[in-house]
């Protein structure tokens, strides 16, 4: 299992994804954010073209990583498997 959270002594823009094994990952750049929230049910977009990190026909990148970023702050305190 792995848990997403927002440390209290990090700036807002930053999250923390930590396993039930002890590891953590901080994420703290935007490129990131598609990536994490994909691990918790986020699609970039329906296309599937892309990670969220470069644009498709519908979305820019620039939009997938703000929708990413207010996916994970919605999600903070949630657990998923680990993959």
């Amino acid at each position: 299992m792995i848990a997403l959270t927002q440390p209290t002594n990090a700036p807002n823009f930053c999250f923390e994804v930590v396993g039930d094994n002890g590891t953590s990952d901080f994420i703290q750049l935007d490129w990131n954010y598609p990536f994490t929230a994909s691990r918790f049910g986020f699609v970039p977009c329906e296309c599937g073209a892309t990670d969220g990190t470069v644009d498709c026909e519908h979305k820019t990148a620039t939009q997938m990583i703000s929708e990413a970023y207010d996916f994970l702050v919605d999600h903070v305190g949630e657990t998923v498997d680990a993959e």
